[in-house]
């Protein structure tokens, strides 16, 4: 009952929230946005598009796009939480160019990534070959007639958990490496491919996706709109609302109060206790979920201390309090 309850106050948070209207879903496009005309995007798939966090946590958005940028030129707080992003519903879409996959330093993503990279300098020119749908009935192939393809990063198709969309045909090198051997795909490469890593989505496109639009492929909108909005209607991750998030703390630190006063002080009832309250946030994809976890870490030793005798339970309250207080503050900070 009390779960539900919780359930129901959550609901009638989210729906009575008063002020600002928050979108109804974000995207966070950095590198090169200038194919992605916002108003265009909102027209798609209703996103609004953001180029910086802002006041929002990342598992508020429902995509990331890194385009043509650099790894280290995408802010360390983004790249620490990707992983945890996409492993909760989040999608990310990664296009090609001289600053992405191996010649982008991109190595460090390898684990999400729906191609292997095969050398740091991937970006490579080619004879212009066709483009080979792999994948036809794929949403993000409707209505798409794909140009020759003549540059991309040069990656290897992973062996499993990947499906592989498009794929260029293949033909001998027109660069060579440092050393003087030959890059550039004799064989044909992987061009498009998808990724599902725990809830969420990765969709990986080996060519320079601004670019090909910019330089007049007719289809390069088409493929993009179908990819944006195919990505974000996999994505469950929303926005929050931020007037009420410290509300929507307190409401949940009340039920998850008596949840923790009422199991048996031994380690094991405890931390199922606390684990069940964590769930309760998480499952809501609520945003702040380290300061959740805070929470229930000092919680849980203030508990402790008034068990063994160390602080009174007067001692406790007061300590619980000012518990409270500081992170509900946090929250509104953020």
């Amino acid at each position: 009952m009390k779960k539900v309850l919780s359930g129901l106050i959550w609901s009638l948070l989210i729906f009575t929230r008063a002020g600002a209207v928050e979108p109804d879903t974000l995207i966070l496009a950095l590198g090169d946005d200038s194919y992605l005309p916002a108003e265009a995007v909102k027209g798609w798939t209703g996103s609004e598009v953001k180029k910086a966090l802002g006041p929002y946590d990342l598992r508020e958005f429902s995509l990331v796009i890194l385009s043509n940028i650099r790894y280290s030129a995408i802010p360390l707080a983004i790249r620490e939480q990707l992983p945890g992003f996409i492993t909760d519903g989040g999608s990310l879409l990664i296009t090609g160019g001289p600053n992405a996959y191996g010649s982008g330093g991109y190595q460090a993503l390898d684990p999400l990534l729906p191609f292997e990279i095969r050398a740091e300098a991937d970006w490579v020119s080619v004879p212009f070959r066709p483009v080979i749908p792999l994948k036809p009935d794929h949403p993000i192939l409707q209505g798409v007639t794909f140009r020759t393809a003549g540059a991309f990063n040069d990656l290897n198709p992973r062996r499993s958990g990947v499906v592989e969309i498009a794929q260029y045909a293949g033909g001998g090198p027109t660069h060579r490496g440092p050393l003087d051997e030959p890059l550039g795909a004799r064989f044909p490469s992987p061009l498009i491919a998808e990724r599902t890593v725990g809830k969420g989505t990765v969709l990986g496109v080996a060519f320079d996706l601004g670019h090909e639009t910019k330089t007049g492929w007719v289809d390069g909108s088409t493929f993009t709109q179908n990819s944006i909005t195919y990505l974000v209607n996999r994505s469950p991750l929303r926005p929050q609302p931020r007037e009420n998030l410290s509300q929507i703390f307190s409401q949940w630190q009340e039920w998850c109060e008596p949840t923790l006063r009422h199991a048996s002080p031994a380690k094991d009832a405890l931390k199922r206790a606390a684990a069940a309250c964590r769930r309760d946030m998480a499952d809501r994809n609520f945003p702040h979920i380290d300061l959740v976890d805070v929470w229930i870490a000092e919680r849980l030793v203030i508990v402790e201390q008034v068990v063994k005798g160390e602080i009174s339970e007067q001692q406790g309250e007061t300590m619980l309090r000012q518990l409270n207080t500081r992170i509900r503050g946090e929250i509104e900070r953020r």
